[in-house]
């Protein structure tokens, strides 16, 4: 898909030039600049009048020139200074690091001062700052929020007349942004109006994040549409890993410098492992020390490799010099992330952006077509900044105690009243305030709020709106090294003894939870077994399920821009599916598909309007039907683990009769009885100052706090938490509103290829090499020295016992000579008594019918059959599952294993 052309705004760039200060353009000269971007034309002029404005612009367009040079120009021209000028907020401190190499250029050049801080700036460096302030600072919302608890700080801060939010759309979709919406208005007490400047790449909905921004304010948007600058391709390379390698290597070679990003860091390191040794690549990512991640920044910076695999960590403009190609390894899973992703290549004014989507399966490619066209027609994802979250309201309130010593409650309100995310929130500000006062974070007398001791420590310890967690490490059972680490939410929302996850682009299966650690093994793929989690799973909004559903429907892939080998690879796939008469699911029709452990619903809802629906047929399937009920969820697909005596009948009458005015009913009741409530009530709790910073999840009682918390706005917060970022509960009453209309049709089916992409394969995980040729041998040494004991269920009269290695191929009887050989295990062998009873209990009668399988199964098999049954809990029933693989050598022995582990996971519950 080419680059749609947008026309460039025709204002003369050399008169927009002669409107800065003299310095600014003796430095413009020496800088190299010969002429302005369009977003530079556009963008000055408002901003030289002191006008708010939310530059969106693709990266590389200079918009933080944009956005300076008005601001510089104001610096210079003002007459008395006191404090700090300007505010440059960034959402991550590794952004500083670039920016100051920028701004300071910037500002010895035209004789004003720049420093960083955050927080890991020096002691000496905060006092320097302290007693001299710099006309510049570079700083992160958190830092904002610790400034405004010194006294010699905020006098600096009503100095402040211009603030620069940088990446603005990583912030406004969360509550970090929304404790930075008022900290700008507790600003504004001491500084007056200032001028606002909002800076992304990419934002589907300017307007809102205006309103963010500015509240009230008026305010201009200026928009350069991304898709004028993007070339994208969208390319199938292969379902085995070595051919999707091999797909990167020939986009490396092609190029002298290239950007693949992925979207896991075990992907980043399973890629890394087969291309670092050509000698010219590098990994970069958040878990690799720092040094590690700048020397490969200079390394790719200077051409002393050609390529660097990421993941988001690379994606907020960090300057590594110029970049010809982005590769996205996998769908990028939203719009907004190919385009920042692509937008690092160009990376300089007037240079299109090319970037090619490498897809890995069915589900992939469909994806990345939808992603790549919606970028091209600049349809971004919505920002959702969240409304009136209370926890946030109670830290400020708190914040402005602290700040002020005392403060009437009608000052706070009206500090909330213009942040935009809290405008509305009146009532909510007295029920913080309440709840506040009953943990003694503040007192109230009439109408004024004042700070207790115990405020000032709740807030230095909750500076931040980011949850803190525990790290448990993963230890490798067989190995005994930790292998990486799982945040404590997932733990607690997702682990369980038996549980599958990936990482490291491996599945492991959990053995054993500790207090700080998981022990697992490598969990070899069984059949119909889903991962319970996908590490670092970016989920897909509805819209681009939604598209893909259509998609699948209309099959018009040559309008998504599809090359010859992808829509072979599709049309393979949908003729395969009409040879064995399996419809395809789509937009309009949701396939629930019997499997042997459940029902596979098929339904293009995306990762949060699937979780919701998904959850909520649980819990309706559970209290129909008295059984417990698992669920794995992915964008297109809900896997229902049911007992057999729950088959898709029963799921189809459950959905078409659900409600969707009820989804979020029944979630609310069903939600408190799960570990991820209880961990999310903690988290909030703790921000509210309920509960200490230091409680961990275990040492606390779900059921007190609980009830402690019943129908409080700690609970209520949860759950406008959990239903609007865990879960979409808008799209999944949506998808319900279809099936009840007519709209969507619900059918059943056998499984199908489609059904089975999500149980049997997973987008995130990396086909690992064959097992280590040493757990095979040591396997092999176990079972031929294991004991076994072989029984004639002809006559009944003979039994020896031997060691598998000692045992014939094809065993016979001493006494009668048939080959009918029962192989059992030495605990077995007083069963053998029983062959002789003439009448035999119902129990008795089982005993013997497993007998006689076994030894039929020696008959057929031979030793094959006396090895397999030699394993540990494998009985007649999982040997011949085995058998049935038919599968010879290695393979054979790697079903054994297979079969011990389900043992060693499930026997706890028999």
């Amino acid at each position: 898909m080419e680059p749609i052309s947008i026309p460039s705004d025709p204002s003369d760039p050399n008169a927009i030039i002669s409107l800065l200060h003299e310095q600014i353009r003796s430095a413009l000269v020496k800088r190299g600049f010969t002429d302005l971007s369009e977003i530079q034309i556009r963008a000055i002029p408002p901003l030289l009048s002191g006008h708010h404005q939310i530059l969106i612009a693709p990266t590389g367009t200079g918009k933080t020139e944009s956005a300076m040079l008005p601001v510089f120009h104001s610096m210079l021209s003002q007459r008395e200074k006191e404090g700090f000028s300007a505010l440059y907020i960034t959402p991550l401190r590794s952004l500083n690091r670039d920016m100051l190499s920028r701004l300071t250029w910037w500002c010895n050049e035209l004789g004003l001062t720049v420093g960083v801080r955050h927080g890991d700036t020096g002691t000496a460096e905060r006092r320097k700052q302290a007693l001299k302030p710099p006309d510049l600072l570079i700083t992160t919302p958190e830092t904002v929020q610790s400034m405004m608890m010194g006294h010699r700080l905020r006098r600096h801060l009503s100095g402040v007349r211009h603030v620069i939010v940088d990446e603005i759309h990583e912030l406004a979709g969360s509550k970090r942004g929304v404790q930075l919406s008022i900290a700008l208005e507790r600003i504004r007490e001491y500084a007056g109006e200032f001028q606002r400047i909002g800076i992304s790449a990419t934002v589907g909905n300017p307007n809102t994040i205006g309103s963010f921004l500015c509240g009230e304010r008026p305010f201009g948007i200026i928009e350069v549409p991304v898709a004028s600058r993007l070339s994208l391709k969208v390319a199938f390379c292969g379902s085995r890993f070595e051919e999707q390698v091999r797909g990167i290597e020939q986009a490396i070679d092609k190029n002298q410098s290239t950007l693949i990003f992925v979207n896991t860091r075990s992907v980043a390191e399973a890629i890394g492992h087969h291309l670092i040794p050509r000698g010219d690549v590098e990994v970069h990512h958040g878990s690799l020390s720092r040094e590690v991640r700048i020397d490969a920044e200079e390394r790719f910076s200077t051409g002393a490799i050609r390529g660097l695999v990421c993941t988001s960590s690379m994606e907020l403009g960090i300057d590594i010099g110029h970049i010809e190609h982005v590769v996205q390894f996998g769908s990028p899973r939203d719009v907004a992330r190919l385009i920042q992703r692509v937008g690092r290549a160009g990376h300089r004014i007037d240079q299109i952006s090319r970037g090619t989507i490498l897809a890995t399966g069915f589900d992939d490619l469909l994806e990345s077509l939808v992603i790549a066209r919606r970028a091209v027609l600049n349809k971004t994802e919505p920002v959702i900044p969240p409304i009136c979250p209370a926890d946030v309201i109670a830290n400020q309130a708190a914040a402005i105690a602290v700040e002020r010593g005392e403060c009437e409650i009608e000052s706070i309100r009206a500090i909330l009243a213009r942040a935009w995310p809290v405008s509305r929130c009146r009532d909510l500000l007295d029920d913080c305030i309440a709840r506040m006062e009953e943990h003694r974070l503040i007192r109230r007398d009439g109408s004024i709020v004042i700070r207790t001791g115990r405020c000032r420590k709740y807030l230095a310890t909750n500076l931040s709106m980011i949850h803190d967690e525990r790290k448990f490490g993963i230890v490798d059972y067989v190995t005994r090294k930790t292998i990486g680490t799982l945040d404590e939410s997932f733990v607690i929302g997702w682990i369980h003894i038996g549980a599958v996850f990936i990482t490291r682009g491996r599945l492991w299966r959990v053995l054993e939870v500790d207090e700080d650690r998981v022990i697992v093994e490598p969990a070899p793929r069984s059949v119909g077994e889903l991962p319970s989690w996908e590490g670092e799973q970016i989920p897909v909004p509805f819209e681009v399920a939604d598209e893909v559903g259509r998609l699948r429907r209309i099959q018009n892939f040559s309008d998504y821009g599809a090359d010859d080998q992808s829509r072979a690879y599709i049309t393979t796939l949908f003729d395969e599916m009409e040879k064995n008469k399996n419809p395809v699911p789509t937009d309009k029709l949701v396939m629930l598909e019997h499997t042997k452990e459940g029902v596979v619903v098929n339904i293009c809802g995306g990762h949060r309007a699937n979780e919701a629906l998904g959850r909520a047929l649980s819990i309706l399937i559970s209290a129909r039907f008295g059984t417990s009920v698992g669920i794995e969820v992915n964008a297109y697909r809900i896997f229902l683990r049911l007992p057999k005596s729950v088959r898709a009948r029963d799921v189809q009458e459950i959905l078409t009769s659900l409600e969707p005015d009820h989804i979020e009913a029944i979630l609310t009741i069903a939600m408190k009885r799960t570990a991820l409530y209880k961990w999310k009530l903690i988290a909030v709790a703790k921000k509210f100052g309920a509960i200490d910073s230091d409680a961990t999840y275990d040492t606390v009682s779900l059921h007190r706090i609980r009830e402690y918390f019943d129908g409080s706005v700690i609970e209520r917060e949860v759950y406008r938490e959990l239903f609007s970022i865990y879960m979409d509960v808008r799209a999944a009453g949506e998808l319900i509103s279809r099936i009840r209309s007519g709209e969507t049709e619900v059918r059943i089916g056998p499984l199908s290829i489609i059904g089975a992409e999500g149980l049997f394969s997973s987008r995130d995980l990396i086909a690992p090499p064959d097992m280590d040729q040493a757990v095979i041998a040591a396997l092999k040494r176990r079972l031929n020295a294991q004991e076994i004991v072989l029984a004639c269920m002809h006559c009944r009269k003979w039994k020896q016992r031997t060691t598998v290695g000692r045992a014939p191929d094809h065993p016979e009887c001493l006494h009668c000579g048939a080959r009918l050989i029962a192989a059992l295990k030495p605990y077995e062998e007083e069963n053998y008594k029983i062959m002789k009873k003439k009448k035999k209990s119902a129990e008795e009668k089982e005993i013997e019918a497993r007998m006689l399988r076994s030894a039929n199964m020696v008959l057929s098999s031979g030793k094959k059959a006396i090895t397999a049954l030699a394993g540990r809990g494998v009985g007649p029933e999982a040997a011949s599952r085995i058998l049935n693989t038919h599968t010879r050598g290695d393979a054979f022995y790697k079903e054994i294993l297979k079969a011990e582990r389900r043992y060693i996971t499930t026997h706890r519950f028999w």
